[in-house]
């Protein structure tokens, strides 16, 4: 089994798992509104695949993090596990089924997220790995993008919203998730595109970036349609300011140039797009139920209150009466019920409340190692996550779990500050930023939107594009040591 799951066959198997990462989407689409099962070929390839990934992080590999990565999944796995066993006892209600998928869920993250840093350590050409990795997010998001128009040409699409707002999300179950594919991968297929331009014969490589950027305005929410346009505008910037450094330095790059004029082209074209689209439709329409909702509750403030005849001696009284800490438990709530927040987060602020309360009232076992899955609900109905990961992972595996969640994207940062001071040229490279971008997106849309660190589908990608910058910010590290080697050496 060892032999069987070498590096090499390891490094072709991700690259078709990642290809073919829409089709197990829209395989589960189909299984789901056909057969209506909850185990869907999706769910089960999955599991499979994480299944030969720890295989690989356990007895595949050679690299010298091997240990560690080890040590950090034992760990995570020993917090899991004391949390589902201890609520199996305190939570109301315990579903099992729902509880062990909760946790492989958010267990698939961090799994694929080691095995993709031992493989990247392990083999000898990492450039050409990560050239062939970015080609295959591109290959599958051009299986997105086609599967998409195929399905509203053809009359089988479905509609992302139920009422008032309008989008398609093809044959893919979630708009939510499809959203936050397109958000996450859009960075990478257009970083693939630049890196492979030679000149304007080959200006093809840009179809992909195209056709996905059509379909992040398609899809019809705020999420893709914002990332697209950040990036297409961060990365103009970016290449500008590196431009115009390198004309400063008399150091003339054609092929820089040619990206320069091709991300400033691809920034007009999608601005030029962007009033027709359904998602700036919804998105203007959801700046019209702000306004709206303000002005309301401006002409509220603005009416006489009705005071009656109460005496001012027992206002007096009741006014003393009150503590500060219930003025601002009603404070909270004015807060918590806004219809502005209502419309910005769809609702997630009143689950947000529910499971806050739930945490408030739980034991410190319960705060240390999380209430589980949707929190102590007591009936199977009305239990529901806040679809903000961050939130709903601290309060399912409380302070503990949740800190070791976090520590791959505490590394990120730590390692990020460090070569910012270090090697900030290298570090802040137009093509390091848009690997930034997608990290910077993924984790974004998982704190306002949710849907990405316990979404298989999703954070797959997100799991990628951490791979591909912390292997590239390990090697600035070791080239910075090695040129203060030398440096030190020389003198």
């Amino acid at each position: 089994m060892t032999k069987i799951l070498h590096k090499d066959f390891y490094t072709k198997l991700l690259l078709l798992f990642i290809v073919f990462q829409p089709v197990l989407d829209i395989l589960t689409f189909l299984s789901i509104r056909w057969m209506d099962s909850s185990l869907t070929i999706g769910i089960v390839v999955r599991v499979l695949f994480m299944a030969l990934s720890l295989w690989f992080i356990l007895f595949g590999n050679s690299s010298r993090y091997k240990k560690p990565i080890i040590l950090y999944l034992s760990a995570l796995a020993a917090a899991f596990g004391f949390g589902l066993v201890y609520n199996y006892f305190a939570k109301p209600v315990f579903d099992p089924f729902t509880e062990l998928q909760f946790v492989a869920k958010t267990a698939y993250f961090s799994i694929m997220l080691g095995s993709y840093l031992l493989l990247f350590t392990t083999i000898e050409k990492v450039s050409k790995v990560r050239l062939r990795i970015l080609q295959a997010i591109s290959t599958a998001m051009l299986i997105v993008s086609i599967s998409l128009f195929a399905a509203i040409l053809t009359g089988t699409s479905t509609e992302t919203y139920e009422w008032n707002k309008f989008g398609y999300k093809g044959w893919f179950f979630a708009g939510n998730e499809l959203g936050s594919i397109v958000s996450i991968s859009f960075p990478l297929v257009y970083l693939y595109a630049l890196y492979k331009i030679e000149s304007l014969k080959n200006s093809y490589l840009f179809i992909p970036v195209l056709l996905l950027s059509i379909v992040s305005i398609l899809i019809g929410t705020k999420v893709p349609y914002f990332a697209v346009l950040m990036a297409a505008v961060i990365v103009f910037f970016s290449y500008l300011i590196y431009w115009l450094i390198q004309w400063k330095k008399k150091q003339k790059e054609s092929i820089l140039t040619l990206r320069l004029v091709i991300s400033f082209c691809f920034l007009l074209l999608f601005a030029a797009v962007s009033p027709f689209s359904p998602a700036f439709s919804n998105v203007a329409g959801d700046i019209g139920a702000i306004e709206e909702k303000t002005a309301e509750q401006e002409a509220e403030k603005d009416k006489p209150s009705d005071t009656g005849d109460q005496d001012p001696g027992d206002k007096e009284s009741e006014g003393s009466s009150e503590s500060d800490q219930a003025k601002q438990e009603e404070e909270q709530a004015k807060l918590m019920d806004s219809p502005i927040l209502v419309i910005l987060l769809s609702a997630r602020n009143l689950y947000f409340a529910e499971l806050y309360q739930d945490y408030t009232n739980a034991d410190i076992v319960q705060k240390t190692f999380g209430m589980g899955y949707a929190g102590n609900y007591t009936d199977m109905e009305d239990r529901k996550l806040i679809e903000m990961d961050f939130f709903d992972l601290f309060f399912s595996y409380g302070i503990l779990g949740f800190t070791l969640i976090l520590l791959p994207f505490l590394f990120i940062i730590g390692l990020f500050l460090k070569l910012l001071f270090q090697v900030p040229g290298r570090l802040l490279h137009p093509e390091n930023m848009l690997i930034l971008l997608s990290i910077g997106f993924g984790t974004g849309i998982a704190f306002i939107a949710g849907h990405v660190l316990y979404a298989p589908a999703v954070s797959i990608y997100l799991a990628v594009a951490m791979s591909l910058l912390i292997i590239n910010m390990l090697k600035m590290q070791n080239d910075h040591r090695e040129a203060k080697k030398l440096a030190s050496s020389s003198k």
